[in-house]
């Protein structure tokens, strides 16, 4: 399973603790330094953060989606009120 992509077994999303997998392009002017391919931000500022990206960032949108729609279908945990068997009066 890659993280941030639906697991169909388990039904189950994950959010990627870094988004290192965008479109990098080179920065021409120095020897060992790249940018988003879409927003133009370099590496080390995104530094694998999806928030680091411009708002408008395509890669961020399309990540975001991922994101929203696992949260939707992330199953809710349910509460029970019944007693306990261990509690006292």
């Amino acid at each position: 399973m890659v993280y941030g992509y639906p697991d169909y077994c388990n039904r189950r999303f994950l959010v990627k603790p870094f988004y290192i997998d965008y479109p990098q392009e080179k920065i021409e002017e120095h020897q060992h330094a790249y940018r988003c391919a879409y927003c133009k931000i370099p590496t080390t500022i995104i530094f694998g953060l999806l928030e680091n990206h411009a708002k408008d960032c395509t890669y961020r949108a399309q990540q975001g989606k991922w994101v929203q729609l696992g949260a939707k279908l992330k199953p809710q945990q349910t509460h029970f009120d019944e007693p306990h068997a261990d509690e006292v009066d």
